[in-house]
């Protein structure tokens, strides 16, 4: 039997990055939760480049590795995928890479639900 849903707005709808870089959203404390039930879109992808979204997972905020079930990946132009990351340590936040030599901009977001662990 699977845990409560909370919902979660990791990434809000229509949310924009501009320039090739490494984006995180802010660590959140996942303590209570199992795993995390999350719907990725991304828009257009401007420019000549890659769009990668994961979800990572740490101890100590410090030093992230990636979660089961959030590797890397790119949901395609106007395609909405879901993701379903493991979650085994303390904190957790979504990593997005954006490359490319001209300027490259992307609209996307992250929502979905946390499931409680079971007692």
């Amino acid at each position: 039997m699977s845990g409560e849903l909370v919902p979660l707005v990791l990434i809000p709808r229509y949310s924009s990055l501009t320039g090739a870089g490494t984006y995180t959203t802010i660590a959140m404390d996942v303590t209570d939760y199992q795993s995390a039930i999350l719907n990725v879109w991304r828009g257009v992808l401007n420019g000549s480049g890659t769009y990668a979204i994961s979800f990572e997972e740490s101890t100590d905020q410090n030093s992230w590795t990636d979660c089961t079930g959030g590797t890397a990946a790119d949901p395609g132009q106007d395609i909405e995928d879901q993701y379903t990351p493991t979650l085994t340590k303390r904190w957790f936040r979504a990593k997005v890479v954006l490359t490319g030599s001209e300027p490259v901009s992307v609209t996307h977001w992250a929502v979905g639900f946390l499931e409680l662990r079971q007692s």
